[in-house]
Formats: structure tokens, C-alpha cells, sequence
């Protein structure tokens, strides 16, 4: 049996900002996260425990990546540091094996008249079972598998603060201050055993 969660929407303003979204599955509340950053222009809500027997995408975090100048949209940049509230929780209290998997894909970054090209969110990170998550979320790409379950079951934390972002070039870009530019990110949590107990 094959269950997905996913996780919805991402924000960036020119003076920039970007928001990165919700989380839902089976049975299980939407969940929002947000990622933004401002862009100087110059220069040409978690759902209750799960009940045992379950896998569930508890919740996802929100990054910002604070004030970005015009000119770094237009020559691009790298690296950016997310300030990152929240974490990425997956419970598994299933019975049997753990064998999830979560992938992410994120949309181009757009506001009412531009979008911007070449956008990637760089993630790394050590759940507290001890499971690696890593990846880089291309946008307007396939999905990409961030993290694997290693066997473990209970709670599993990933604290998100190592995330940064990456621009392409964007030189035909218009932008004027305090702009806003959006995004969606969607986390896909799947396994190949029951995802709930049988009634």
C-alpha cells in the first residue's frame, strides 16, 4: 500500500519574500510551512499524536532567508542560510518494517509578472533515529528522495537549520521593492506497507 503526505507552498519578495507550504495525507490535517527572504531593490499547525499503528507526516519547517539586494536576483546567488522555525517530524508506530520514504519537488518561484529560473533548496540533516537527510529540490524538476526510514520506529526529528538556498541568473527579472514571489514545495511520504491499522 502506497500513502502520500504533502506539504504545500513557498514565498520569496523583491524587496522579496517566500513562503513554504502545507502538509496533508490520508486522513491526516493539512499542515502549512513557510520559507521568505526580502529583496532590496537596488542595483540594475501540528495535527495530535499519532495513534499507534500508524505513519504519519507530523510536520514540516518554515526558512527564511532574510534581506536579498535586486542584484543578487539578477547575477544570482548561492548558498544562502535559512533562519529555520520548525522541524520536519515523521512517527512511524507501525508494527512490521519501516520502510518509508519522503521525496520533495518545488515550483518556480513567481509573482504577477516574472519567474524566476534556477531556484534549488539545499537540505541537510540527521533525524534523531538517525536517519540522513539530504538532497538538493530542484525547481520545476521531478521529485527527489531526501531521506529513507533505516528500520527505526518511533518519532523521527529533523531540525532543518543547515537548509540554503540557490538562485540562477534572473537578468530579464523586473522587480520592484517589497515585491513578493511564491512558490509551492510538496513532501510525498510513501510506503509499501499499510500506512494505519486494519479495522
Amino acid at each position: 500500500m502506497k500513502t502520500k503526505l504533502f506539504s504545500a507552498l513557498a514565498t520569496m519578495v523583491a524587496p522579496t519574500a517566500m513562503t513554504v507550504g502545507s502538509v496533508s495525507a490520508d486522513a491526516v490535517a493539512p499542515q502549512t510551512s513557510k520559507a521568505d527572504f526580502s529583496v532590496v531593490a537596488k542595483d540594475p499547525t501540528n495535527p495530535t499524536d499519532p495513534e499507534n499503528g500508524t505513519l504519519v507526516l507530523k510536520s514540516v519547517p518554515s526558512f527564511s532567508f532574510g534581506t536579498i539586494e535586486a542584484s543578487e536576483i539578477y547575477a544570482g546567488f548561492t548558498g544562502k542560510v535559512a533562519k529555520t522555525a520548525g522541524a520536519l517530524e515523521i512517527a512511524d508506530i507501525r508494527l512490521g518494517k519501516s520502510d518509508w520514504s519522503l521525496t520533495a519537488d518545488m515550483a518556480q518561484f513567481t509573482d504577477d509578472a516574472n519567474k524566476l529560473t534556477g531556484a534549488i533548496l539545499n537540505l541537510d540533516s540527521t533525524g534523531s533515529l538517525g536517519e540522513t537527510l539530504t538532497g538538493a529540490v530542484k525547481d520545476d524538476s521531478p521529485a527527489v528522495e531526501v531521506v529513507k526510514g533505516n528500520g527505526k520506529h518511533g518519532v523521527d526529528n529533523f531540525k532543518m537549520e543547515a537548509a540554503t538556498l540557490t538562485l540562477a541568473a534572473n537578468p530579464a527579472a523586473d522587480l520592484a521593492k517589497d515585491e513578493s514571489f511564491t512558490t509551492t514545495i510538496n513532501w510525498n511520504l510513501s510506503s509499501t506497507t499499510p500506512t494505519a491499522p486494519t479495522a
